[in-house]
């Protein structure tokens, strides 16, 4: 791949994963999911197994929850790294205030700032077909505890 190709291939799995983001950002699953084969798979590394599933299905749920918890939940993309020709790193501050228990942690109307790393795999359509998504959990816990 000549450096030119190599720079526009990058350039559009970064887009996806960016987009993905940004729609994040706006609290627009819907927009989120457009980016993603829905089959493709979630891992929300702190969570073990209970976090691994289908992006449709866990992934949407748990970001709806999360939308419906912390409605004023927000993210900064610090950087969106091409790591081969179908990953991109995404370094990611996620914060927000919590109005609504949520997932064992019962709401206190603390607020978070939290690091994240997405781990984007994306098929040749650049279509997201996998994401890893980890954090600090015990420090968010702490945080809103």
């Amino acid at each position: 791949m000549d450096t030119l190709v190599k720079e526009q291939h990058e350039l559009s799995l970064k887009n996806a994963c960016i987009g993905f983001m940004f729609a994040y950002q706006q609290k627009n699953i819907e927009k989120m999911m457009s980016f993603c084969n829905l089959d493709g798979e979630v891992h929300f590394q702190p969570l073990g197994d209970a976090g691994r599933g289908k992006i449709g299905e866990l992934g949407k749920g748990i970001w709806s929850g999360l939308i419906e918890c912390f409605p004023d939940i927000d993210n900064t993309l610090d950087a969106a790294i091409a790591e081969d020709e179908n990953v991109v790193r995404c370094q990611v501050v996620i914060r927000g205030t919590q109005v609504k228990d949520f997932a064992g942690i019962a709401n206190k109307g603390k607020h978070f700032d939290s690091d994240h790393i997405f781990v984007f795999h994306l098929d040749d359509h650049n279509r997201i077909d996998g994401i890893q998504v980890s954090w600090d959990h015990a420090d968010l816990q702490k945080q809103l505890g």
